[in-house]
């Protein structure tokens, strides 16, 4: 008669054990200052994007303080009309455009937008002022740029757009075909675009937009222990994704080669920035497209280096030719500066591996070192 009393006594001690102990774990995390803020969340329209109001540490690669304003996306969250004589820039991109990897003033647009309006006599602007607004979300290819105009960047009525292409993969993404964590683009003979959303049939994303997910969802920003383990996470799914073993920290390595693009994915990029083009000017904008850089393109060693590092982007240029959209490839000029000083290093921080990975604040600053001149021409 007494077994069942103390069987019960029993479980609670141990709940309130594991309770206690998790409690502890939280506080202890908290103390030493141990936070991996979850600066994404999912969309249905685009998959996933920037979760509105998360601030936080990003610490993955490089360190910045990141705020995400109300709209979900990086920066101060300016007016739907811009004001006066300022000319709106819209900037579309992924982790290259969204930086963050660097404190804010140090990424290529804010930069940019810095020297813009330092410049006196600048034709672009007509006396006025520039301003940029970043719409850029790491790990976004075309398909997701173009959803990003036509359902947030759009909105804010810019009179310049500016699509930010990553040679290292915004290419080989556009091969046609469905996405488990984003909406996929089919492309028909007659050159019509299909979108498909199976992606929200997918566990994970079922999971997410559950109630339970989205409890969990809100409980992320709020609980440091929920953070480590989301963390952990991502970084085993990150590590099951690559292809070879983690080089060391040092510049005895070279970056892999940047795959080609298949014929079918080609098409589908055209079609894509085709149809993005035609929907800025329909919004009375104009659309430009510039390419950042790969590691390979910029590592100091030239031996080492692609024998033909820019055949992507002289393909893209003959399709935006024919487009009539103007367009800017950085690499062969930031290629250049590495040659002329061969410990500059663009990509990749101390605590990683430098020489690969993202642009650090030298190669952001480059960038829109390269780019003012250019835009002011447009």
């Amino acid at each position: 008669m007494m077994r069942c009393p103390r069987v019960l006594s029993n479980l609670l001690l141990a709940a309130s054990t594991v309770v206690v102990s998790l409690l502890l774990v939280e506080v202890g995390l908290r103390v030493v200052g141990v936070s991996y803020p979850a600066f994404y969340r999912v969309d249905s329209k685009r998959g996933y994007g920037l979760r509105p109001y998360a601030r936080g540490l990003y610490s993955r690669e490089g360190q910045s303080l990141v705020a995400i304003n109300a709209a979900g996306f990086r920066g101060a969250l300016p007016p739907l009309n811009s004001a006066g004589e300022t000319l709106r820039i819209a900037v579309l991109g992924d982790s290259f455009t969204e930086g963050l990897q660097v404190e804010e003033q140090q990424t290529w647009i804010r930069i940019l937008e810095a020297q813009l309006n330092r410049s006196s006599s600048c034709p672009l602007l007509k006396g006025g002022q520039a301003e940029l607004l970043n719409f850029g979300v790491g790990g976004y290819g075309t398909g997701q740029a173009l959803l990003t105009w036509r359902y947030q960047a759009r909105a804010f009525q810019p009179a310049l757009v500016i699509l930010a292409i990553y040679p290292g993969n915004d290419f080989t993404d556009n091969q046609p075909g469905p996405r488990e964590d984003r909406p996929g683009f089919e492309l028909r003979a007659d050159g019509a675009l299909i979108q498909d959303n199976s992606f929200r049939e997918a566990a994970a994303f079922r999971f997410r937009t559950s109630p339970a997910g989205q409890l969990l969802d809100g409980l992320m920003n709020h609980s440091r222990l929920l953070q480590v383990l989301n963390e952990a996470k991502n970084r085993f799914s990150a590590m099951r994704r690559q292809s070879q073993v983690m080089t060391p920290p040092s510049l005895s390595v070279a970056p892999a080669p940047t795959p080609e693009a298949s014929s079918e994915a080609w098409a589908m990029t055209e079609a894509l920035v085709n149809q993005l083009a035609m929907e800025v000017r329909a919004a009375g904008a104009r659309l430009l497209v510039i390419s950042t850089t790969t590691p390979d393109q910029v590592w100091p060693e030239e031996e080492e280096r692609p024998a033909v590092p820019f055949r992507q982007e002289q393909q893209l240029a003959k399709l935006l030719t024919v487009a009539g959209i103007p367009y800017r490839s950085l690499g062969p000029e930031m290629q250049l500066a590495v040659d002329q000083n061969p410990k500059l290093l663009l990509h990749g921080f101390p605590d990683g591996e430098p020489g690969h990975g993202h642009w650090n604040a030298t190669g952001h600053s480059l960038a829109a070192l390269q780019l003012a001149p250019w835009l002011c021409e447009q």
